[in-house]
């Protein structure tokens, strides 16, 4: 068993990390980097988005005429509390966190597979084409890092974003615009025990508000919720204002839409009816893509997997990456699965042969690349 991946799977999750800080493990991939040979920068995407590091952006030059590959993963990780300690479980079989934290698999996996692969490819001289790699920052944060790359660094028009829960072997084509949905509802203060009947309950006008909205799973294609609710400062004061925080998911933009427009008329009627204000607030935090199997980029996939024993399944993804940003930008691109689960939560877990093969693919990726521009180019 290749162990080196594991070893280094330990040693950057145990590198505290947060969104907007990741300067400590950026450090860290920089030197790993350049001790391969590869010539990297850092963007300012740090500086837009309040954090202290900028995006990864790295580059090793190879043969003329072969198309680039980009392959990506992010630094950052969901909120943790900086001490990620990962232990062997079942037998050997998993990674699990030995505490009450996430495991950091994601995307800390997708670091490791793209460091192992550019490793075989060095040490077996395979010859290749230009290799692109950034490494993003916030992308736990609305894949807001990668909507600030400079993509003007980038040459290549196909890409490999190595983060997504699952077994080894599912290409990701699909994956939905994500809207964030700010409310802000504003009632009237009153003393709650000598005059009540002066106020109006922002927290009770959002409460009927929400009750009227449908939540969860709108439809196949669409998912909504809202999860975070904020308003008041004492029992003995009626609350005049109250912030809600919530989110749209959808592959499809015309369902999309018309929740949205839901949300809008729900409040505003509540609004009315309560004579209170309301506000409804929609940022675009990225747009969806939808890929079709027999672009180059997916075909490659496909027989990257294949050839290292792996059966391709081509899916639809439920959350954002940043392939979201490489597609808008024209950079065909499509999400792998690096054998993880439950992430996000302190049961996250990776299946270690799926780690260790997720390596291998990225090194397969690169050779199969390879061999598509020079039957090309004949």
């Amino acid at each position: 068993m290749n162990t080196d991946i594991i070893e280094e799977f330990a040693e950057l999750v145990k590198i505290p990390v947060q969104s907007r800080d990741e300067r400590k493990i950026a450090d860290v991939l920089k030197q790993k980097l350049t001790s391969m040979g590869l010539s990297v920068v850092e963007d300012s995407a740090g500086e837009k988005l309040q954090g202290n590091t900028g995006n990864i952006i790295a580059r090793l030059p190879g043969e003329l005429g072969i198309p680039a590959i980009l392959l990506s993963a992010h630094m950052d990780r969901v909120g943790n509390d900086g001490a990620i300690r990962p232990v062997s479980a079942d037998n050997g079989t998993l990674l699990r966190s030995s505490g009450n934290s996430i495991l950091a698999a994601d995307d800390v996996g997708g670091l490791c597979a793209i460091l192992a692969g550019l490793r075989q490819v060095l040490a077996e001289g395979c010859p290749h084409g230009d290799i692109e790699v950034v490494f993003s920052i916030c992308e736990e944060l609305g894949v807001a890092g990668s909507r600030c790359l400079d993509f003007s660094q980038l040459q290549s028009r196909q890409a490999y974003v190595l983060d997504a829960p699952g077994r080894i072997g599912r290409i990701v084509l699909q994956a939905p615009t994500k809207c964030k949905i700010q409310v802000r509802v504003k009632g009237r203060s009153a003393h709650a025990g000598s005059e009540p009947e002066k106020g109006l309950s922002a927290i009770r006008v959002a409460a009927v508000a929400l009750s009227r909205l449908r939540e969860g799973r709108i439809t196949p294609y669409t998912t909504a919720n809202f999860g975070s609710f904020h308003g008041g400062s004492s029992t003995n004061v009626v609350c005049d204002a109250v912030e809600i925080l919530g989110e749209v998911r959808s592959l499809k933009q015309g369902e999309m839409d018309a929740y949205i427009d839901e949300i809008k008329k729900v409040f505003a009627d509540t609004a009315a009816e309560y004579h209170a204000k309301i506000e409804v607030q929609v940022q675009v935090l990225y747009h969806s893509f939808s890929l079709s199997e027999e672009l180059p980029v997916v075909q490659t996939a496909k027989r990257a997997l294949a050839g290292l024993g792996i059966s391709p399944v081509c899916c639809a993804g439920g959350g954002g990456m940043d392939g979201n940003h490489f597609n808008v930008h024209g950079i065909s691109t499509v999400g792998l699965t690096l054998g993880y689960t439950k992430n996000h939560t302190p049961e996250e877990q990776i299946i270690v042969q799926d780690l260790i093969k997720a390596g291998d693919l990225v090194k397969a990726l690169i050779t199969e690349t390879y061999k598509n521009g020079r039957t090309a180019a004949e």
